[in-house]
């Protein structure tokens, strides 16, 4: 006979199981590898240097005192990007706190449809406000040289970023200098800060990325959300034009689709979203040719749901792990092909930094080799684009149940 305390013990091991979801499932085997882990942070790292770049290699001091004023000439100066970037962080943050919110509510149908609701507000207010502020916010342009100011006496007391220097800054005197006390990754062709260039090239590699991949991704879903769901002539359709586009060199597609315009990130950030999207729809088309049958959705069929709600609230949530998977081998692409494309002279124009951009001055113009303008970037690259591979294999491990181990 059981005792009270192995029943009580055996009671509580099964009310652990009822409120462990599937979510709480993945991560519990997503962490038990470190590397996932540190992949992890190291991408967190990443996103917190691309939202505080302005804050950490700035050549505008934080505070000073100029004629007995206390003035903030960093603040004066941030551009309708930087605070962009700034709500789109805010935005993500929120994002990630309603989804941790909603996933201890108990009824799933709830939980998905609450989840859908607020995701959809807050990728609207997002967006809103990027276009309100890209459109109607003045750029402010200040040139003053406040080094100097300190050193003629008119100004003092000032706070200068880590790294004070401007990525749009150049002095001839101190270019192709390599690390020292004063530039400690060395200087480019044209005398600008490598570690400050570095630090706001993060920004562009971390948004080519997320923003490609989220145009591939939508576009992915809902084109195969439709093939996997009607199949039939529509599935047949959709395959032979997804079966083009795999047939076409993608990178070759992309350079030559950007020779025609001109050299914008969002028309990089556009046009590989619009060329990265068939394996994303190859997934979800797969998926949802399992689930079409199942007995929730024809259950939703025979209620008469619209099909926008079959297909976006109740197929979509349980087909969407594999896409997940794929998004970050997406993004370490993206990063890639911008990389490759500013190393070939098709991405942002100078004096914006991007790593690609500056792992293309190595060798100056008379045929120097400048090792530091090659290892810092070449690194950067080859760290953030392994960390995100790493993070999609150790999550399709997590997501697998083949591969999955106890918990």
């Amino acid at each position: 006979m059981k005792t009270n305390e192995y029943k009580k013990m055996e009671l509580k091991t099964e009310k652990k199981n009822w409120g462990t979801s599937y979510g709480q499932l993945v991560w519990q085997q997503f962490s038990k590898n470190r590397t996932n882990l540190v992949c992890m942070w190291f991408i967190i790292i990443l996103f917190t240097i691309a939202v505080l770049a302005p804050f950490i290699a700035n050549d505008k001091p934080l505070i000073i005192h100029i004629d007995g004023k206390v003035h903030f000439p960093l603040f004066d100066t941030l551009t309708a990007n930087d605070y962009a970037v700034f709500i789109a962080a805010i935005t993500g943050i929120t994002l990630i706190s309603l989804i941790r919110r909603n996933s201890r509510k108990v009824d799933p149908f709830l939980r998905s449809g609450v989840l859908w609701k607020q995701v959809l507000i807050c990728t609207g207010t997002l967006l809103v406000g990027i276009i309100l502020l890209l459109v109607f916010m003045p750029r402010k342009l200040d040139a003053t040289d406040y080094r100097a100011m300190i050193a003629s006496g008119k100004a003092s007391d000032a706070i200068f970023p880590l790294v004070p220097y401007g990525y749009g800054r150049t002095d001839i005197k101190v270019s192709q200098k390599p690390p020292s006390n004063e530039h400690w990754l060395g200087t480019d062709d044209v005398g600008s800060d490598v570690l400050c260039r570095l630090i706001h090239g993060t920004r562009i590699s971390l948004s080519v990325g997320f923003v490609a991949v989220g145009i591939a991704s939508v576009i992915g879903i809902v084109f195969g959300a439709i093939m996997g769901y009607f199949g039939g002539k529509i599935d047949f359709l959709g395959m032979r034009l997804l079966e083009i586009m795999m047939s076409v060199p993608t990178f070759f597609l992309i350079i030559t689709i950007v020779a025609f315009f001109p050299r914008s990130l969002l028309n990089i950030m556009i046009i590989i979203g619009i060329t990265s999207w068939t394996d994303d729809a190859r997934f979800i088309r797969a998926e949802f040719f399992k689930l079409r049958n199942q007995d929730f959705v024809q259950a939703a069929i025979s209620l008469g749901l619209p099909l926008r709600s079959i297909l976006f609230r109740h197929m979509l949530p349980n087909g969407i792990a594999p896409v997940l998977v794929s998004i970050t081998f997406g993004v370490a692409g993206a990063i890639f092909i911008e990389s490759a494309l500013s190393f070939l002279g098709f991405g942002v124009a100078p004096p914006t930094p991007s790593w690609g951009q500056m792992l293309s001055t190595g060798v100056s113009t008379t045929g120097e080799f400048l090792w530091w303008l090659t290892l810092f970037p070449g690194l950067a690259i080859f760290f953030t684009v392994t960390a995100y591979n790493l993070l999609g294999e150790g999550l399709r491990d997590a997501i697998d149940p083949k591969l999955r181990k106890a918990v």
